[in-house]
């Protein structure tokens, strides 16, 4: 490769662009060993691993409810393919203070794990503080671990 001035960014156009694809796919068969989950073969990533244009998803709110139809809970499942495969994120959990404590979240989240296993996600993440031991149990309980990675954010604020 000769200068970096001789090199120039642009936005992919041709999402079947083999050299693209080439190099998600050596991307991902070297990241997986970096982490504990299970490892796909060159052949399963490049099946799976498809960049395109847009992509769309979709919104799941589940909602715990009393007998008498009161809302005591809610967990915001997104669900969405980047292309990459089916991932999901577990947008928000809540539960009323009056309902806290009594193993509400804990149900929300097995139905969104159901939720997860019938669509077949491979890849799902969620956000919470250290802070908050109710989520934190919640989460865990569902399957949720800490990562080795390392998650950085940008929040545009002026």
């Amino acid at each position: 490769m000769g200068a970096l001035d001789d090199v120039r960014i642009e936005i992919l156009e041709d999402h079947q662009d083999a050299a693209v694809r080439a190099m998600l796919v050596d991307l991902a068969l070297v990241e997986q060993e970096h982490y504990d989950h299970p490892v796909e073969t060159l052949e399963q990533l490049t099946d799976r691993l498809r960049p395109a244009p847009h992509f769309t998803g979709d919104n799941h709110i589940l909602v715990a409810r009393s007998r008498d139809g009161q809302a005591l809970g809610l967990c915001w499942v997104v669900l969405f393919d980047p292309g990459t495969g089916l991932e999901a994120e577990i947008a928000e959990l809540y539960v009323r203070p009056d309902g806290r404590g009594q193993g509400i979240a804990h149900r929300l989240m097995a139905e969104a794990m159901e939720v997860l296993r019938q669509r077949q996600d491979t890849f799902a993440c969620v956000w919470t503080r250290g802070d908050n031991p109710a989520a934190l149990s919640a989460y865990q309980a569902a399957g949720f671990a800490p990562t080795e990675q390392t998650v950085l954010t940008w929040l545009p604020l002026g």
